[in-house]
């Protein structure tokens, strides 16, 4: 299969046109990153290029198809890492590619600009001054930030973009000062300016990338609205293997994220509160300890405060409803916006729950500020957390992180009053990891949260030791190599923690559940690979109940490609397994308590007899030792 990649050398200002024998940028991206050999190089350095590319489906009758795929060396998790950012392919694929790829460093800022018109493409090259850059950031047309650069991006080519599909792709300034930068889109309006919907690919770091490798602030794609609609006939594979209309497939199956009228919501933030209720892991996961009563006592003042206010404006009696989509035209319209802010479960519960804040006014203003940073909110809240733990448990004193109160993580006396300071002190945390003005923010933004924990353990040794608990035993993460790590989603679950090559994103069985750990891992594995293929597609996973059951039908009868499809995702699986080994990456034993203490805690709730009591040490190791040997036995690496 003829995959269009643009390569474009930030350092040289020269594009040129790759085509590449690949069925989606993850297995393009491998390839690139093998034939490079780029495990040699340190993921910060211009010879770790990112490619960011659509699936082979986009702009065809599939609605869910023109999702971006990122793939890059992580500054995290220190191995091939992949990210998705929803809608942007629509843009993309005009310019008549399928991926771009950047490559070398401009010094100065860098906007690229791939634009399409009636007579091909065309790239064009901005540079801005670093004091320029941060001057855009703290204000430019009335906006912030990510938002803030998106505004100066357009304004700067807007006659250009007359007429044009776009979507520009930016990072904030915590791509330049930490490594925990993400890439971000907000869907613009009709005058080019950001609507309340963004979407990034966030996880592993790929902002940080694009920014600190390469110097690239902005890119913008785009090209003709109207072009001719690709692959025509996969609609009907569709609905030749449901044996009903393409709508009526995509309805049944998409129920949870667009509107499920048995839980009367929809959308991740909607339906999770009300479907995991105490499941859901709160207040630095410290929830996994407390008793049932305890954590739906809390449960209670979350709906009340948080859920409920939600509700009441997203899901009006009547009325317009304030769902969007990602930028893609879709019936699902998975976006929920409240006063004028998008609320995903995830974001919202790690600038919520997970940090102590119910009450949902100041979560929104902490998402707000997250995206306008250009963080990973899901690695900040497992930041924030940590951090408040650490205050929490005398660990750490609050003039150390330079915050003006110390947070409340105790669910009974958690209320609006103690949620509101939880919020105040999370920003103060926040903007310091960004600042690096603080020498502990410093530490995490620019080595990362488990080398931090681990220099933190052996400077405050004394006080470790007679608290009976260290940094390290607070975080929750899983461990590659001798640097490396990844957080996980906010699932109170095995899955997302166990030794698999690939974390931070859902190629795991990352259901609230537990299992002997070679089946464990045989779950796991399987979802990872059909995870892979979603993304490898370039598919949207909130589509993957029908997208799963027919993408090996798509291959084959529109685009002829003949090979089986699960095989084809173990052998890229395996590559990557084998340059995380290279690349000194791969999954080492847990190293944390309250890790270990997610897949104990688990079982011991479901009622798995002899996980009754939380087990020592040893057991919980051998259970990381089995299902890692497991996974290499799956992909032949024994």
């Amino acid at each position: 299969m003829e995959y269009r990649v643009l390569a474009v050398d930030a350092g040289t200002a020269k594009a040129r046109e790759l085509v590449v024998d690949a069925t989606g940028p993850i297995h393009a991206g491998v390839d690139i990153h093998f034939s490079r050999r780029t495990w040699e190089r340190h993921p910060l350095d211009p010879g770790n290029v990112l490619l960011i590319g659509g699936g082979p489906f986009t702009i065809s009758p599939l609605i869910g198809a023109n999702r971006l795929t990122a793939l890059f060396r992580s500054p995290v998790s220190m191995g091939l890492h992949a990210s998705t950012l929803g809608g942007a392919a629509y843009a993309l694929a005009r310019t008549g590619f399928d991926a771009v790829m950047v490559e070398g460093e401009s010094k100065q800022p860098l906007i690229i600009s791939v634009l399409a018109g009636e007579s091909g493409y065309e790239v064009k090259y901005y540079w801005l001054e670093h004091n320029e850059l941060a001057r855009i950031y703290k204000g430019y047309g009335g906006y912030k930030g990510t938002r803030a650069l998106h505004v100066y991006t357009v304004d700067l080519l807007s006659d250009r973009l007359r007429g044009l599909e776009y979507r520009v792709l930016v990072v904030g300034p915590a791509a330049w000062t930490t490594v925990q930068g993400g890439i971000f889109s907000w869907i613009p309006d009709s005058k080019g300016r950001p609507t309340p919907v963004v979407d990034s690919a966030s996880r592993g770091g790929g902002g940080s990338v694009l920014a600190q490798a390469h110097g690239v602030a902005a890119i913008i794609v785009g090209g003709p609205r109207r072009v001719p609609v690709r692959r025509a006939d996969a609609k009907a594979v569709v609905e030749r293997a449901f044996g009903k209309s393409y709508f009526q497939v995509v309805k049944e199956t998409t129920t949870k994220y667009r509107y499920d009228p048995r839980l009367g919501t929809g959308g991740t933030f909607g339906v999770n509160y009300v479907h995991y209720r105490e499941l859901i892991p709160a207040l630095a996961y410290n929830t996994i300890y407390m008793s049932r009563s305890v954590r739906l006592l809390l449960h209670e003042k979350i709906i009340k405060h948080f859920w409920r206010p939600f509700q009441e404006v997203v899901f009006p009696r009547s009325g317009p409803k304030p769902w969007r989509t990602c930028g893609e035209p879709c019936s699902v319209a998975c976006k929920k916006v409240w006063n004028n802010v998008k609320l995903d479960y995830e974001p919202a519960h790690a600038m919520g729950p997970m940090i102590g804040v119910i009450t949902l006014s100041d979560t929104a203003r902490l998402v707000e500020i997250v995206d306008d940073l250009g963080l990973d909110a899901i690695e900040t809240g497992h930041v924030v957390a940590w951090l408040f733990d650490s205050l929490a448990r005398g660990l750490l004193e609050r003039g150390e992180l330079g915050i003006d109160g110390i947070p409340v993580m105790d669910p009974i006396q958690l209320t609006p009053e103690t949620s509101r300071l939880n919020a105040r002190l999370a920003e103060q945390v926040i903007t310091s990891l960004v600042m690096r003005d603080k020498r502990i923010p410093a530490i995490i933004a620019q080595e990362g949260a488990r080398q931090a924990a681990s220099i933190l353990d052996e400077e405050h040794s004394s006080i470790v030791k007679a608290r009976g608990v260290g940094f390290k035993d607070l975080l929750v993460y899983a461990a590659f190599g001798r640097q490396g790590y990844m957080t996980p989603n906010y699932y109170w679950s095995p899955g997302l923690i166990a030794p698999l090559y690939v974390l931070g994103r859902y190629w795991t069985n990352y259901s609230p559940s537990y299992a002997e750990p070679r089946e464990y891992a045989r779950t796991s594995f399987t979802r990872a690979l059909r995870e892979l293929l979603i993304d490898n597609a370039g598919m949207c996973r909130f589509h993957r109940k029908w997208a799963e059951k027919v993408l090996q039908h798509l291959y084959e009868e529109v685009l002829s490609y003949h090979g089986d499809l699960l095989e084809h995702a173990r052998s890229l699986y395996r590559r990557i397994a084998l340059y995380n080994q290279n690349a000194g990456a791969e999954p080492v034993p847990w190293e944390s308590r309250k890790t270990m203490d997610i897949v104990a805690t688990i079982a011991a709730e479901i009622g798995v007899k002899g996980w009754e009591e939380i087990p020592e040490r040893e057991k919980m190791l051998a259970w990381w030792e089995e299902f890692y040997q497991e996974i290499r036995s799956l992909l032949g690496l024994q």
